[in-house]
C-alpha cells in the first residue's frame, strides 16, 4: 500500500511498529526453519563424513560469546531463543525465535545482559 501511494510514510511507520508489538513468533517461520536447521544439521553430518574419508579435522572456529550483532538475511540465519550477540558495544540475549530484527528495531525481541562489575 505504501509503495502504491495509498498511505503515508506515517501511516507506514505506525503499521510497522503495530507489526512488532503485536507479532506472535510463534506464527513466523517455525514450521521452515525447523526444516531449514534439519537441513543445516544434515549437511554438517555429510560435510563430517566427507573430512573423515578423506582423513581431515574439522577446522576449528573461534566462538565469541557474544558475536558482533550481523543482519539475517532470511529464515535461514535468523536468531534464536537464547542466541547471544553484541550490539552497539552492550550484550543482549534474543528472546524470541526467528528474530531478524535489531535491539533497536524490536527492543522487546531483546534482553540487554547486564554485567557484574
Amino acid at each position: 500500500m505504501y509503495i502504491e501511494g495509498e498511505i503515508t510514510e506515517t501511516q507506514k511507520q505506525e503499521l510497522d511498529n503495530l507489526a512488532r508489538e503485536y507479532a506472535n513468533p510463534e506464527n513466523s517461520y517455525a514450521p521452515l526453519q525447523k526444516q531449514i536447521d534439519n537441513i543445516y544439521t544434515q549437511i554438517d553430518r555429510i560435510n563430517a563424513g566427507i573430512r573423515e574419508i578423506k582423513g581431515e579435522e574439522k577446522p576449528e572456529e573461534p566462538t565469541e560469546e557474544y558475536p558482533e550483532y550481523k543482519q539475517p538475511t532470511g529464515a535461514h540465519d535468523a536468531y534464536k531463543i537464547g542466541d547471544k550477540i553484541t550490539y552497539k558495544g552492550k550484550k543482549y540475549i534474543c528472546k524470541i525465535d526467528s528474530c531478524v530484527w535489531n535491539p533497536e528495531e524490536y527492543p522487546s525481541a531483546w534482553e540487554m545482559v547486564v554485567e557484574d562489575e
